[in-house]
C-alpha cells in the first residue's frame, strides 16, 4: 500500500491538498496506475457490489427504542467481529444483548473500537484520550461481569 499511497499524495499535492475520489476512479481507470487492481471494473459485479454495501446501510439506519430509556434509540441489528470472520451477517441486537456469550462478544467488538478512537483522538487532543480510556476501563468491567455471569450459568 505504500506505493498507492504516495499515488494519492502526489495527487492531493497537484489538487491543493485535496484528494477527490472522482480523480482516483479516474486515475485508476488506466490499467497500468498502481490504484486499478483495487477497483471492480466488470460494472454488473460492481452493481452487485454496490447493492450489497445499500443494504449493509439500510441494516445499519434500521433503529429500536430502548424500553427503559423511551428517548435513546439503538441498531436494531449489530454484525459481531466474530460473524465476519465467517462471512458476515447482522444479528439482532435484542438477541444479542439476551444471550450472555454474545454481549460479551458485543462488548469486547466495542472496546475495539474504543482503542481505534483513542489512537485517532490522540492526534487532536490528548486529554480526550483519557476521557476515553475511562469508557474503556468501563466496558472492560463490565464484559468482565458478563463473563462472570455466563461462566457462573
Amino acid at each position: 500500500m505504500n506505493e498507492e499511497r504516495k499515488f494519492l499524495e502526489r495527487m492531493a499535492a497537484k489538487n491543493g491538498g485535496l484528494l477527490l475520489v472522482d480523480d482516483v476512479l479516474e486515475a485508476a481507470k488506466d490499467k497500468r496506475c498502481v490504484l486499478h487492481k483495487h477497483f471492480e471494473w466488470d460494472d454488473t459485479e460492481a452493481a452487485r457490489q454496490y447493492r450489497r454495501e445499500q443494504a449493509r446501510g439500510l441494516i445499519q439506519k434500521c433503529r429500536v427504542q430502548i424500553t427503559t430509556a423511551p428517548d435513546v434509540s439503538i441498531r436494531a441489528f449489530v454484525s459481531l467481529q466474530s460473524d465476519q470472520v465467517s462471512g458476515g451477517g447482522y444479528r439482532m441486537t435484542a438477541a444479542v444483548l439476551d444471550d450472555e456469550q454474545l454481549k460479551a462478544q458485543l462488548l469486547g467488538d466495542i472496546r475495539l473500537t474504543i482503542e481505534r478512537w483513542s489512537r485517532k483522538l490522540y492526534l487532536l487532543d490528548s486529554n480526550i484520550v483519557g476521557l476515553i480510556q475511562q469508557l474503556e476501563v468501563s466496558i472492560q468491567n463490565e464484559q468482565n461481569h458478563v463473563e462472570k455471569r455466563r461462566a457462573a450459568a
